[in-house]
């Protein structure tokens, strides 16, 4: 069944376009906005609750992934990963498999010839880290840097994942990386990756019985190493090691860790 408009923002959402009497207002709420974004926030999801019952993650942490990565809430319940660029511009958010332009696009017939652009999820944190003070008006609208004194980023590897369930997640459970997610091969170009200039960069994708989601990754990292300067390669680690029922069933690097995750007699596996 298609979402509907009405189904994707909460009361919060929707108390406030009465209230529009300016054209800032009126903009705010007709393209992907901050204000949009943050109408919506939530910061308890399903997705985090097995490794909080396992003792693994901490309610707090799943608290600071959620504002960290500005997740919210459809009105039932479904999580919404926005795509906020690295100058802090949400360009559209993904819900189960619908995304807010469609949705957009549908409710605003002016909308018709909106090219929409995507961005990796998670593009955001690479040169801003994390917002600590993430209230401030300013920042919410992306007009100063959302950083703080020792809170830079852009020395840490970056880590691309399928989810952005699974960015999210890995986010808590390897901190060492940025954990992005890419979320559909169908907007993947070497353009993508331009923002990530000068980074290390590991990009774990899906595994399958025939390896073509890894052949589609190889070939697309050798097209845009001839355009950018960054250190990317993509991890063998599920192709070398994954079980052929793994495979059969598409596994991503966090389900492939959750076993020995859950396992109080086995290490987490670490990524190379």
């Amino acid at each position: 069944m298609s979402m509907k408009w009405n189904e994707v923002f909460c009361n919060t959402f929707k108390a406030l376009r009465p209230q529009a009497s300016d054209i800032r207002r009126q903009v705010d709420f007709i393209l992907p906005s901050m204000p949009m974004v943050e109408a919506c926030r939530a910061d308890d999801f399903d997705f985090f609750e097995p490794f909080i019952a396992a003792g693994k993650l901490t309610i707090e942490q799943m608290h600071h992934a959620a504002r960290r990565y500005h997740l919210g809430k459809s009105k039932n319940g479904k999580a919404i990963f926005w795509m906020i660029d690295d100058m802090f511009q949400p360009l559209d958010a993904h819900i189960g498999s619908t995304w807010i332009s469609s949705l957009l696009k549908a409710r605003e017939p002016l909308l018709d010839s909106w090219q929409v652009q995507h961005c990796l999820f998670g593009l955001h944190l690479v040169n801003h880290g994390d917002c600590p003070n993430d209230s401030s008006a300013a920042k919410i609208r992306g007009t100063v840097p959302c950083d703080s004194p020792g809170s830079s980023r852009a020395e840490l590897p970056l880590s691309i994942v399928k989810s952005e369930a699974s960015a999210v997640v890995l986010s808590e459970l390897f901190p060492e990386s940025i954990w992005l997610a890419y979320a559909t091969t169908s907007h993947l170009l070497p353009d993508l990756f331009a923002p990530l200039e000068g980074q290390t960069v590991t990009i774990y994708p899906r595994t399958d019985p025939t390896q073509s989601t890894f052949l589609f990754f190889e070939d697309l990292v050798d097209q845009t190493l001839r355009h950018y300067d960054l250190d990317l390669h993509v991890d063998t680690t599920l192709e070398d090691h994954a079980t052929e029922d793994q495979k059969e069933r598409c596994i991503d690097i966090l389900d492939f860790i959750k076993e020995p995750l859950f396992d109080p007699n086995s290490a987490i596996i670490p990524l190379e």
